[in-house]
């Protein structure tokens, strides 16, 4: 048996093993998702965790881009990663009743079950907080990989974006079953 195959075998699964700065700055890669910013958009840097936090801290988001930065029609696009649910039900109820308990004014004004482009089963959001000028809206798919909760939410102020516009925004989002032997 010659070692090359072990090796490469080796070295691949270590690459897959951690989640990792794609290198397009436009990318964000796991084992389990993939997901590529729209043109236009910009990877915000999070900087190194605290030495305090350690990988059960789930506080900070994986991931996080924006447009028009500073402007008035900014749009961001967050991704956040949590310890599994018992089901995509169950993420979904629990992430209404978190909305709710975070922000008096934030509602779930359209929610529909359905499948990202890969055919991974999801719930499609429109949250919609605050009034008039101020209004925001947040579309998000809320996603279970098996191991992991997903949520992954595109914000910007109420008419700058429509459904379809965030679907779009949204569409190269790709997640499956998370890989138990990692």
């Amino acid at each position: 048996m010659k070692p090359f195959p072990i090796l490469s075998a080796i070295a691949l699964t270590a690459v897959l093993a951690a989640p990792a700065q794609a290198a397009d700055p436009l990318s964000y890669d796991d084992p389990g998702m993939h997901f590529k910013a729209p043109a236009g958009f910009e990877r915000v840097d999070l900087g190194a965790p605290s030495q305090d936090a350690d990988e059960s801290d789930t506080s900070r988001p994986a991931a996080v881009f924006v447009s028009n930065r500073g402007r008035r029609d900014q749009r961001s696009i967050v991704i956040e990663v949590h310890p599994g649910s018992d089901s995509l039900d169950a993420f979904e109820a629990n992430a209404e009743q978190d909305l709710r308990k975070g922000n008096d004014s934030a509602r779930v004004d359209k929610k529909e079950k359905t499948a990202l482009a890969n055919g991974m089963p999801a719930y499609f959001l429109r949250v919609s907080s605050g009034d008039g000028l101020e209004a925001i809206w947040r579309y998000e798919y809320v996603v279970v990989d098996g191991t992991r909760d997903i949520d992954v939410t595109y914000t910007a102020h109420q008419g700058e974006v429509d459904a379809q516009a965030a679907k779009d925004a949204l569409a190269s989002l790709y997640v499956v079953v998370y890989p138990h032997n990692r």
